[in-house]
């Protein structure tokens, strides 16, 4: 009995365990059901009235009822009924080539996009739609028309496996597709058919399958968790073999070579080549215009894809996504051909940003670029280069370079300094605007614009002319206002915000230039000169600045030497202390080329040079501002007329015996023409030192300059008159004696302003003067002149201080 009583018992349990079996094996079949949908095919030839009646069977509650039948040849289009309702048939007009999808929601049933696609002439459309607008689990139904496959690309057929597909690949020429999918949805699960054209045949035949379906479909993840296993599935062709990627030694350890090449113009295709292999290039990859991209298995060095986005023709959403699915430490080689920015997006640059890239935002049309950056890099790579396309459109410079590249690619925390700029803001100037061939030329174009520079002597930085207003009045050569420009932020010291550009109102990109150099602008309007055009800015500009001591000018078509502030800040204390001297010129009218000029000399001259000078405040204010039309509008080579120092003299300009300036050549139609040809197209000698220290600068004064020339009188040698004779008889500059003495010529006049006895001589003593143009930089009747190092004083005999002629010296009358 005992033995009965345990057999039945263990029976009992073996019932009960039988049971649990059962029930378990039940719940998994139902999880596996519910996991992998149920399908229901029906035989559509069994199935009455389909095509023109009720359009797909009537399904379970909670079930997808859909008839699909792809296109006849290129004549009837295809048909797709979801839930009995026909969404794509014959009488849409929108039905046409290639690939006809319906698109729902899987939650709601709302139909999202009816749609066609002319993949045979692209699938740009096409991917933009299931890429950027479906969602994660929405439904796919596809119906193929005519041809669908001649433009389906790579990577279109990538995002229909996406959507579960595993036959895309196998779709050729004319053949026949139909395909229902879930976005998200893993290989194999989708309901997809294939039908081959035959040989022989001009288009395969019809596909056409109706049912039920629950959803999901089958396992449905994120984009992000199916892309990847796709792309590294996809197997990576290998080009030819280049040793060590072209360079003479391999890489060391856990490094491996890589050589990327931009290619050249839309020529020579880009290529890419990594641990000895091309794996980009024509026709190995698809490399060619736009994004070439190869990423790397960081501890292997081996190619897990290459691909290439058109981002040309076509948005960067999926070179986005692709991005976005990268694995922690994957190496990304990525090269620009062609064009590669005219449709990425700001998204795809952060992207780029975020795997080291410090350049991406800097892509333009035609720019050529390459970059090594890495998932999860901290800062930027330091493997990356860009190449500028020209303002036009012009082709960049190519970029090749061979490197190697560790497990973990070399970045900083620092942005690297780049090779070369781009200067947009000056690219779009150079668009805008005609007549500036230097400042707009290719090798400048991208060239940065000049910042100031510091003073090294701090203690200058007291001195009142690095405060003081600078007006810059442009005329019509765009270029020398450029140089004009450029010469002046270069000045140590200069206070931007003290320029200030008054343009002619029919130039008004010299404002926006002025912009550009930071410097202020003002509009002037109604000149029909430009001497007028200059009289109207002074008087604008010296009501704009109140408080300033000096205001320094700078007239058309200057170029300033480096020292050219600091000259005038040396020449302060002399103003400071003389009433009488109104500013400075840095201009020497007679400071011709070969003249062997000294740089610490200066002059006292009684006319106004101008061209570039600082003038008095107080003198534009009370004495200029009341009478401009009357003293000053006229050009400053005829010499301003300034309201009277006092009862006897209009006041007086110092000079420097080397320019600070330097005038461009003269060019245009002039009364004068001859004589400023003569002036300024000979060439002239332009101080180009740093700092050129003057010497005696407190002689300057009334006080003391008087004095100063007859002290220099006293010493100085008269010139032989032979020496006269033949210098003029070969337009030769005079050569005399020692260096290291001064001379004097004294020569003949009527009265004091009568300087014709020179004329036959001038150019030994390099003066430009006519009937109608005095010599410049006289003083009281003499002439102040260098040459060949020689100094010279030129009195005439009407000047008071040709009382000091000696006794027996002959006086210079003329040449025989």
């Amino acid at each position: 009995m005992k033995m009965i009583r345990c057999k039945r018992k263990l029976g009992g349990k073996k019932l009960v365990l039988l049971v649990l079996l059962c029930c378990t094996a039940y719940y998994i079949g139902t999880i596996y059901v519910r996991t992998r949908g149920v399908k229901e095919i029906i035989e559509v030839s069994n199935y009455p009235n389909t095509t023109d009646g009720n359009c797909g069977p009537v399904c379970g509650e909670g079930q997808v009822s859909f008839y699909i039948k792809t296109g006849e040849e290129n004549k009837n289009p295809p048909i797709v009924c979801v839930q009995r309702k026909k969404l794509i048939h014959s009488k849409l007009d929108s039905v046409y080539r290639g690939i006809s999808m319906v698109l729902i929601d899987d939650k709601t049933m709302e139909v999202e996009i009816v749609k066609s696609y002319d993949t045979y002439t692209d699938d740009y459309e096409f991917l933009k739609d299931i890429a950027g607008k479906a969602k994660k689990g929405q439904v796919m139904f596809i119906a193929s028309f005519d041809e669908m496959s001649e433009s389906l690309s790579e990577e279109g057929r990538r995002w229909l496996k996406l959507f579960g597909a595993e036959k895309i690949d196998n779709v050729g020429f004319r053949d026949g597709y139909l395909y229902i999918g879930q976005k998200g949805l893993l290989q194999g699960y989708g309901i997809e058919s294939v039908l081959k054209k035959k040989q022989g045949d001009r288009y395969a035949g019809i596909i056409e399958k109706m049912g039920c379906f629950d959803l999901p479909l089958g396992p449905v993840k994120s984009v992000e968790e199916v892309l990847p296993k796709l792309v590294m599935n996809i197997q990576v062709k290998l080009g030819d073999v280049m040793k060590n990627c072209g360079m003479v030694n391999s890489c060391p350890w856990k490094k491996f070579p890589v050589r990327v090449s931009t290619g050249e113009k839309d020529q020579v295709f880009p290529e890419i080549c990594v641990n000895g292999r091309i794996v980009i290039g024509k026709d190995i990859n698809g490399g060619g215009r736009g994004l070439n991209v190869v990423v790397v298995d960081p501890y292997t060095g081996t190619p897990k894809s290459a691909s290439r986005y058109d981002t040309y023709e076509k948005d960067s959403l999926t070179l986005e996504l692709y991005l976005e699915t990268l694995s922690p430490g994957d190496i990304v080689i990525l090269v620009a051909f062609d064009d590669g920015a005219r449709k990425l997006t700001i998204h795809t640059r952060e992207l780029l940003n975020k795997l080291g890239s410090s350049m991406a935002q800097n892509l333009q049309f035609r720019d050529v670029w390459y970059f090594v950056g890495q998932k999860g890099m901290q800062g930027f790579s330091k493997l990356e280069k860009i190449s500028y396309a020209g303002m036009d459109g012009e082709w960049p410079k190519p970029l090749a370079d061979s490197f190697c590249v560790a497990s973990k690619v070399e970045s900083s925390e620092l942005i690297p300094d780049p090779v070369v700029y781009r200067n947009d803001v000056k690219r779009a100037f150079c668009k805008k605007y005609d007549g500036y061939a230097d400042f707009c030329a290719a090798q400048h174009i991208d060239k940065w614009f000049l910042k100031p520079v510091k003073l090294i002597d701090e203690k200058l930085a007291q001195n009142e002319v690095y405060s003081s207003p600078i007006l810059i009045v442009p005329g019509f050569n765009h270029n020398a206002l450029v140089q004009t420009m450029e010469t002046t932020i270069m000045q140590p010291g200069v206070k931007p915000d003290n320029v200030v550009v008054a343009w002619d109102e029919k130039f008004p990109e010299h404002a926006e230039l002025a912009d550009m150099f930071m410097f202020k602008n003002i509009s002037i309007s109604g000149t029909l000169e430009y001497s007028e055009h200059v009289i109207k800015a002074i008087d604008q500009v010296s009501r704009m600045f109140t408080k300033h001591k000096y205001l320094i000018v700078l007239e058309e078509e200057l170029m300033l030497s480096p020292d050219f502030l600091y000259f005038l800040a040396q020449c302060t204390p002399a103003l400071d202390q003389d009433d009488s001297l109104l500013g400075v010129s840095a201009f020497n009218y007679n400071g011709f080329e070969n003249s062997g000029g000294n740089r610490s000399l200066l002059y006292r001259v009684e006319d106004f040079p101008g061209l570039g000078f600082m003038i008095k405040m107080d003198i534009v204010r009370n004495r200029m501002r009341s009478s401009l039309k009357d003293c000053c509008n006229v050009r400053s080579w005829n010499s301003w007329s300034l309201p009277l120092y006092n009862s006897s003299h209009y006041g007086y300009m110092l000079v420097p015996d080397v320019s600070r300036v330097f005038r461009q050549i003269y060019e245009g139609v002039n009364k004068d023409e001859d004589y400023l040809v003569r002036m300024f197209n000979s060439p002239r000698e332009t101080n180009v030192e740093r700092i050129a220290t003057l010497v005696g600068v407190q002689n300057m004064t009334a006080k003391n300059y008087d004095g100063l020339i007859k002290e220099l009188l006293t010493k100085a040698l008269p010139i032989n008159q032979s020496f006269i004779e033949d210098c003029s008889s070969t337009e030769q500059l005079i050569s005399l004696g020692d260096k290291n003495k001064d001379y004097v010529l004294y020569f003949q006049q009527k009265t004091l302003n009568q300087y014709g006895v020179l004329d036959k001589v001038a150019s030994c003593f390099a003066l430009v003067f006519t009937d109608s143009h005095l010599p410049k930089n006289v003083y009281k009747g003499v002439i102040r002149v260098t040459v060949k190092s020689h100094r010279i004083l030129l009195v005439g005999t009407k000047s008071p201080f040709a009382q000091m002629i000696p006794k027996g010296v002959k006086i210079f009358s003329g040449v025989r």
